[in-house]
């Protein structure tokens, strides 16, 4: 039996590989800067929850927008974010990239019970409502955790065709909303209120 070190060291080359498998669909709608960041609030969810599994937090995050690469460009803007047109390609992006995450996941030798419960995320990550689990809780947190950074703001205000303080006020009314935990909470008012203070001393 590997020890925990032995265990951690391989499952960190795990992780690389997967951002490796993952990059060649992660090159529309800012995909590529949006899973760093939404990894790394992720990371700082799980220190918060031992009780969870980042051997699927992690994995899930990482490929949970993968499915957008097989929406036509033209169409990709009308389909997600506060003026979608049409959902039907929002849910296509969670059927697709979960079977796509089945596939490079099996490729890579993961257990089929956690590929199962990485890929159930998946499958609902933008249009389920409630959390399958704990795990689901915090992908679902660290996904949208990003929207509230600069990076997340600057991004999206433009392409969403907001003004930016009107932008960041919308932000303001949906923490509670979109959040699940507690932290989640936290982290989402830090990052808007550091928008702010950015404003402030332009």
């Amino acid at each position: 039996m590997k020890d925990k070190s032995t265990h951690n060291k391989i499952f960190k080359g795990t992780i690389n590989a997967l951002f490796q498998r993952a990059a060649p669909f992660l090159d529309i709608r800012d995909n590529d800067v949006h899973v760093q960041i939404s990894y790394e609030f992720a990371g700082r969810l799980l220190k918060c929850y031992p009780g969870a599994d980042q051997e699927i937090v992690l994995p899930a995050i990482i490929l949970h927008d993968i499915g957008w690469k097989t929406i036509p460009e033209e169409e990709l803007f009308n389909s997600f974010g506060p003026k979608m047109k049409d959902n039907t390609n929002q849910r296509r992006h969670e059927t697709e990239g979960a079977k796509m995450a089945d596939d490079i996941l099996s490729s890579l030798g993961f257990p089929r019970n956690k590929i199962d419960q990485i890929t159930s995320i998946i499958n609902g990550h933008d249009t389920r409502l409630e959390a399958l689990s704990l795990n689901d809780q915090l992908v679902k947190d660290a996904d949208k955790l990003w929207r509230f950074t600069p990076t997340g703001v600057d991004i999206d205000h433009k392409r969403f065709g907001i003004k930016r303080d009107e932008y960041v006020a919308y932000l303001d009314t949906v923490i509670e909303q979109w959040m699940f935990t507690p932290e989640a909470k936290e982290m989402a008012q830090e990052a808007l209120n550091q928008v702010k203070e950015d404003v402030k001393g332009k």
